[in-house]
């Protein structure tokens, strides 16, 4: 396949996944994603699977229950109204999906996982001695962390649709022949989801690259560095949508506790398994704070 030719392949692919992103309420056959991605019916599912490494039912099906995962844990919405946000015809089928996908019913989930921080104290006008009690820990390690090259797409937007920048990432870099079994995927994140509106968090999608690559990258791939240095991390495992917990007893009880003191460069994470073969239960991600 011609390289201009490969090009425009991955364009209008990573062009149904925004669509995808974007309509997860509708009906998405398979009809109406070949027409966006002005493909033939007939080619449309193998041209997809070739490229996204996985059936176009497959990445619906991945999507639309991540999405309900993280409304189940940041929304009061019952589940009928989830269901029909995210293109279920019934509660019921939206319930039989979500536990085969994450082994727990919506109701369980929501249970087991809405409460990440209990306050102890009504508001007052002054910063209280305690204001949390947080009722998970975390094992925090620390490391020399390497200095890593990545190239990656920048995301605006809720950090829960950045797979939407991931997954053209992935397509991009995979087709340029980028993507090898020593890359790392890694996502930075520049604000704070309970200080900036969701529509402006920044955020960005990156795989490790060696310098070597230079040559290889396309106009519309940005290069980032990370910088050496002594670095706190701590292992979550389980969905992308409750990764809240984590960063929240890591900045609010272990890092001003700790003597520790963060150097000026975001937090960023690790994706240590891939979301496509790994059951969301089973999802490992390594949050990293560089420090001085």
């Amino acid at each position: 396949m011609k390289e201009s030719t490969g090009q425009n392949y991955r364009k209008r692919i990573s062009r149904v996944i925004e669509y995808i992103y974007k309509h997860l309420d509708r009906d998405l056959d398979v009809n109406t994603l070949a027409d966006v991605a002005l493909m033939s019916p007939y080619h449309f599912h193998r041209i997809y699977r070739q490229i996204a490494q996985e059936t176009v039912n497959m990445t619906v099906r991945r999507l639309r229950l991540q999405y309900a995962a993280a409304e189940l844990i940041r929304s009061e919405q019952p589940l009928a109204h989830i269901a029909k946000s995210i293109g279920y015809s019934s509660t019921e089928a939206f319930i039989r999906a979500f536990d085969k996908q994450f082994d727990e019913t919506p109701n369980d989930y929501r249970k087991n996982r809405k409460v990440s921080a209990i306050p102890l104290a009504p508001f007052v006008a002054m910063l209280p001695e305690t204001l949390t009690e947080y009722t998970a820990m975390y094992e925090i390690e620390i490391i020399e962390f390497s200095p890593l090259s990545l190239l990656g797409y920048d995301h605006q937007g809720d950090y829960m649709e950045i797979g939407q920048a991931f997954e053209k990432l992935m397509i991009d870099t995979s087709t340029l022949g980028l993507v090898t079994d020593a890359t790392r995927s890694i996502g930075l994140y520049y604000d704070d989801p309970k200080s900036v509106p969701t529509n402006q968090l920044r955020s960005t999608a990156c795989i490790t690259i060696d310098n070597s690559s230079d040559e290889l990258v396309n106009s519309d791939l940005k290069r980032y560095d990370i910088p050496a240095g002594r670095c706190a991390t701590v292992t979550h495992k389980g969905s992308y949508a409750e990764l809240e917990k984590p960063y929240d007893w890591l900045f609010g009880s272990w890092l001003p506790q700790s003597g520790e003191e963060a150097i000026d460069f975001p937090p960023f994470e690790e994706y240590l398994n891939d979301p496509k073969t790994t059951p969301p239960t089973e999802l490992l991600t390594r949050i990293h704070c560089l420090l001085n």
